[in-house]
């Protein structure tokens, strides 16, 4: 879902991430974190050879790529407007991507991901399995058959999907009661901080990266001989290159970007099931299903506790309450409403709730929308992370493209930011060419 440039506020600075955010369930788990207030020095340093403006998972991600490259820096400093992750990485919905679907790159960032929390050992509450993408009414099953035939006919990698359109079939699988058809394909979640801190720490530890936390980047301007001067509350640092992990907010300190990146804010649950889909009762996939005129949610039942995370529900409210919404400490309560009643809507069996189960807790999150779904990994801008993409007129149906959230491609973009810094060419990154930023798709008009 893009939130369109032509919007009156699609072209305000997105300012400053806020200082007194709510909490989403993964940053209430983690209060114990050391990384909370982390200074790596007391002193904001006056140079570093690379500064990276953002510590969510592009950052994070494009921080150790560069110490596990060739021609590593020398120094890298990470300047957080709030803490360590706790922007949209801190707050999605846990993660959903799958192998193969509409676009190779999701399958490439999946496997590297996998790769890398096993080479690193990363304990994050990494699970992989199927997902289900069920639609609720007939004319979402038919676009879902119209855009998986056209997929298919184009020659894309459908060997993975099974498709279920058999309602009754539908129905059983997906355990929705309205369901008239679903797909079934790989999916994966886990928990985003511990990923991101884990990096974090490793990059600290090990390579010597300096984090700056409540380091609120004002301004980045030209240096007087060369590079770059980064303007904070707390004192100005030069560095040879700057990348932009910013996503929503990345407008504020290029302007160019207005309308191009533009934010929106979601909302998340998180649900304790009932005794019906505890234990052996769980859901068995990560979950998107859809209805009325392109209305979604999406939802992970996590294995390890049994909680439900459950996001969606922009529908309830007038579209100019959340595009363009920069504001994560403030919650929108028709949504709150919606997504405390979801389940027992939806799913077939849920019962009723006794004390203690249901609606735990909501949080928002903010997200950086692309006129293309497409994001924006090059010159040292890491940001647009919208959702799962589309690569041509045929594949920007609304079949896959179901999560506004970009973890289905961020770590391969970080490693390609890497290889850019490193002096290696576009083809090296290995990132598909529409990825590239070109006046094209910074010309608002182009839509």
């Amino acid at each position: 879902m893009y939130y369109e440039a032509d919007e009156a506020n699609s072209y305000h600075s997105p300012g400053l991430p806020v200082q007194e955010p709510c909490l989403s369930f993964w940053l209430q788990g983690t209060r114990s974190s050391t990384l909370l207030g982390h200074r790596t020095t007391e002193s904001l340093p006056q140079a570093t050879e690379v500064a990276i403006i953002g510590s969510g998972l592009s950052g994070v991600a494009t921080a150790y790529f560069l110490f596990n490259g060739p021609n590593p820096p020398k120094s890298v400093v990470i300047l957080e407007a709030r803490e360590a992750c706790d922007g949209a990485t801190g707050r999605n919905g846990g993660y959903s991507s799958y192998k193969r679907a509409l676009e190779r790159h999701p399958q490439d960032n999946f496997n590297l991901t996998m790769d890398l929390i096993e080479k690193e050992d990363i304990e994050c509450d990494f699970w992989k399995g199927d997902t289900l993408d069920t639609a609720l009414d007939k004319s979402s099953a038919e676009l879902r058959r119209k855009s998986y035939e056209e997929f298919k006919a184009d020659g894309g990698p459908v060997d993975s999907i099974v498709m279920i359109t058999d309602s009754d079939e539908a129905k059983r699988i997906s355990r929705m009661r309205n369901a008239v058809l679903t797909a079934i394909f790989p999916g994966a979640s886990l928990w985003p901080y511990k990923l991101v801190a884990h990096l974090l720490k490793l990059c600290i530890d090990k390579f010597g990266l300096n984090l700056q936390t409540t380091t609120p980047v004002t301004s980045v301007k030209p240096g007087t001989s060369s590079g770059w001067i980064l303007e904070t509350p707390r004192g100005n640092i030069t560095a040879e290159k700057v990348v932009y992990a910013t996503n929503a907010y990345t407008a504020t300190l290029l302007p160019e970007f207005l309308g191009c990146i533009v934010p929106g804010q979601g909302q998340c649950a998180a649900i304790v099931p009932t005794k019906s889909f505890s234990g052996k009762g769980m859901l068995a996939h990560t979950c998107c299903y859809r209805f009325g005129d392109g209305n979604y949610d999406y939802l992970i039942q996590r294995p390890q506790d049994g909680i439900i995370i459950l996001g969606g529900g922009k529908w309830n409210v007038e579209r100019m309450k959340i595009a363009g919404e920069t504001n994560d400490s403030m919650k929108q309560p028709e949504i709150t409403e919606y997504l405390k009643g979801a389940m027992a809507s939806h799913y077939e069996g849920w019962g009723t709730e006794r004390p203690g189960e249901g609606y735990l807790y909501d949080w928002t999150g903010i997200m950086g929308y692309t006129r293309e779904n497409i994001p924006f990994p090059s010159a040292y801008v890491n940001a647009g992370h919208c959702g799962h993409g589309k690569l041509s007129e045929l594949l920007s149906s609304i079949w896959f493209n179901r999560l506004p959230l970009g973890m289905a491609r961020i770590v391969s973009c970080s490693k390609g930011i890497a290889t850019l810094i490193a002096g290696g060419s576009w083809e090296e990154t290995k990132l598909p060419e529409c990825y590239q930023p070109s006046a094209k798709r910074l010309n608002k008009e182009n839509k």
